[in-house]
């Protein structure tokens, strides 16, 4: 998983369900506990009471009905027992909620014992069981039961808040590891942006604003981008040499064809060789100066400005020709681009419509989501659609018979991909 977002999200669910389900389990596990030593300590208590009244009574089974008259201990199986029996005589002294079952016999032992039998009508009993020695020397039997239907209902219930407490608590531990992973993920988010503005700008990262554990990548940052701004003067003053260098003995030969053209020389060809190496040379140029724009740095292009400037000039070379220009660019419109290659792009499509149409070209420019569009119309014959992906080959020409080398298309079609554009 590379993502660190995804890391720490996922990381934060998995704690937040285990701290939820363990504590659910722990609460769960005590409250059981403590209902049960409640309800222990009650049942105790009315054994404690049981053992009284056989003592003042001296065995008497109507002294001890008429001292544990209690009102749970008179409906018939109300859950609330008592049964108390001489040991080595057959004399049982039963509470009326017993009616006419009676609780199993126990093993005859003085220490209090807690335990969970059977029942009448199918109940379940918590008991305590006491042998108990009187004064006389008389020995008894004690026991006393209550059900643990009430038990298991109060512990249902407490399980069930607990639930949904424990869903509270997952629910709003998720939430804030949420919140906290996209707290703690703010500054490399921050940092991507700012990278992202520094490409074009000068100036370093403000290092000192991030946190301290970001600090040494900033600076790492800062000194890759100057390095590579450093990178892209140096080539960018290399392509400008390299362009000067070859435009002089272009030139040059340029004007030694044109002289022996005009003394009568057949260097037609030779013209169009050198056209075409010019428009190459133009080609393999702005591929570089694309690249090394488009890779290295987001630069911004007015264009309002930029077209509104090639507009002007195309109209006027369309009026020349009687023909007609209209524009129609959104104010306010800017794209991330050089704006000397967003001029050649443009330029080429309209010199190709300028070339091609009849009467009318039309230039429009809006935007659409966060893509800028820019739309060149004219009214000349078109391109087959069949051969429209082979123009943008370089040296492609639909037709022989007009001036040109094939490269304008090209050009304009690997500058737009530079930029992740397209045409």
């Amino acid at each position: 998983m590379r993502s660190l977002r995804k890391r720490a999200v996922i990381g934060g669910v998995i704690w937040a369900a285990v701290i939820s389900v363990l504590g659910f389990s722990f609460l769960g596990g005590f409250v059981e506990q403590q209902t049960l030593s409640r309800f222990d300590d009650l049942l105790i208590a009315r054994h404690d009471r049981a053992i009284i009244a056989l003592a003042n009574s001296f065995g008497s089974s109507d002294q001890i009905a008429l001292q544990l008259s209690d009102p749970i201990y008179q409906s018939p199986f109300s859950g609330n027992y008592w049964q108390i029996q001489e040991q080595g005589k057959g004399d049982i002294v039963v509470s009326r909620s017993l009616a006419d079952a009676l609780l199993p016999m126990i093993s005859g032992t003085g220490i209090l014992t807690l335990s969970t039998i059977p029942g009448p009508v199918n109940q379940t009993l918590r008991r305590t069981s006491q042998s108990v020695s009187l004064a006389d020397g008389t020995i008894w039997d004690v026991q006393v039961a209550s059900s643990v239907a009430p038990l298991v209902r109060d512990q249902n219930a407490l399980k069930k808040r607990l639930t949904l407490a424990a869903a509270l608590t997952g629910t709003l531990a998720i939430v804030g590891a949420l919140g906290l992973v996209l707290f703690t993920l703010r500054p490399l988010a921050r940092l991507r942006k700012d990278v992202v503005s520094r490409w074009a700008n000068s100036g370093d990262l403000p290092a000192e604003e991030y946190p301290t554990e970001v600090q040494p990548l900033v600076k790492d940052i800062n000194g890759l981008l100057a390095r590579n701004r450093e990178i892209v003067g140096r080539s960018r003053r290399h392509v400008a040499d390299l362009a000067h260098a070859l435009k002089t003995p272009s030139a040059i030969l340029r004007n030694e064809l044109e002289a022996l053209k005009q003394r009568g020389q057949a260097v037609s060809d030779s013209l169009d060789a050198l056209d075409r190496l010019d428009a190459q040379l133009a080609r393999s140029l702005a591929r570089m100066r694309a690249v090394q724009g488009s890779s290295v740095e987001n630069s911004t292009t007015d264009i309002d400005l930029s077209l509104g400037r090639m507009s002007r000039a195309f109209a006027a070379m369309a009026r020349n020709k009687g023909r007609t220009m209209n524009t129609e660019i959104v104010p306010n419109l800017h794209a991330c681009i050089n704006q000397n290659d967003l001029e050649e792009i443009v330029g080429n499509v309209l010199d190709n419509a300028l070339k091609w149409s009849h009467a009318e070209i039309e230039l429009r420019a809006d935007a659409i989501d966060e893509t800028v569009k820019i739309s060149i119309e004219d009214d000349g014959p078109g391109i087959p659609l069949k051969d429209r992906q082979g123009v943008f080959s370089s040296g492609q020409r639909l037709d022989e018979t007009m001036p040109g080398t094939g490269l304008g298309l090209s050009i304009a079609y690997e500058l737009a991909q530079a930029y992740d554009g397209e045409i």
